[in-house]
């Protein structure tokens, strides 16, 4: 069972959108790190470069980077990043059979609805907790 993600900056509860967000990003970084060991082609750059961009956006778009209780500045960030890596990894870990098995349906040549099919099987009932 999926346990949900929970920002420690937010006390225990569930994470903001830039903190899903963070995940997002690095998701592919972990995923990469876990299979070969170091990042060749995923970019990891992506989620500071997202943060720096909500900073500068957030008068105009009402996005609250700090909203959570995280701090402002480089060590922060890094802060946040590393927590957000971490997640990162242990959904994939958390995840892996479900991972392993779409990995080898898409290798066996299945269709796109095949693939979702797959997930939505083997995630079922999950969903509320992701």
């Amino acid at each position: 069972h999926l346990a949900p993600l929970h920002s420690p900056q937010a006390g225990g509860g569930q994470p903001r959108l830039a903190d899903r967000v963070l995940v997002w990003l690095l998701s592919p970084v972990a995923a990469e790190v876990a299979a070969y060991g170091d990042v060749t082609i995923s970019r990891p750059a992506l989620a500071a470069q997202f943060l720096q961009a909500a900073r500068r956006r957030e008068a105009s778009a009402g996005v609250d980077v700090q909203e959570g209780g995280w701090g402002e500045g480089e060590e922060a960030d890094e802060v946040r990043l590393r927590w957000a890596f971490g997640e990162a990894k242990r959904l994939l870990a958390a995840n892996a059979a479900a991972q392993q098995a779409l990995q080898d349906q898409m290798a066996a040549g299945a269709s796109v609805g095949g693939s979702v099919l797959l997930l939505e099987e083997r995630l079922k009932g999950r969903w509320g907790s992701v």
